[in-house]
């Protein structure tokens, strides 16, 4: 993941964030988002907002393609897959077999 250098960044800018701000005026200028992994066609990244008046944040969520996860959530679905992946490998034969 790219990311922008810490001097071009404002004071609530997480270093993953890719963006490049001052370019927006108003809430579009406050919203941070990472680089973009991409799974089976499925785009990945973090996304978050700072009031830069008050300071409140939302987020970091997980944009799963249009769906939006928080963390917990996000936790929940690797445990659940790495559950189904670990019993799946259980009856698969190995590797070159």
């Amino acid at each position: 993941m790219d990311t922008v250098p810490p001097s071009d960044r404002p004071g609530t800018c997480p270093t993953w964030c890719t963006l490049t701000h001052g370019r927006h005026r108003g809430e579009d200028d406050t919203v941070h988002v990472s680089g973009s992994l991409v799974v089976r066609h499925t785009v990945l990244r973090l996304c978050m907002t700072v009031d830069p008046g008050t300071g409140a944040q939302e987020g970091p969520f997980v944009l799963v393609g249009a769906e939006e996860l928080t963390l917990h959530e996000a936790e929940a679905l690797i445990d659940a897959l790495t559950q189904l992946v670990d019993r799946g490998a259980e009856v698969s034969p190995p590797a070159g077999a």
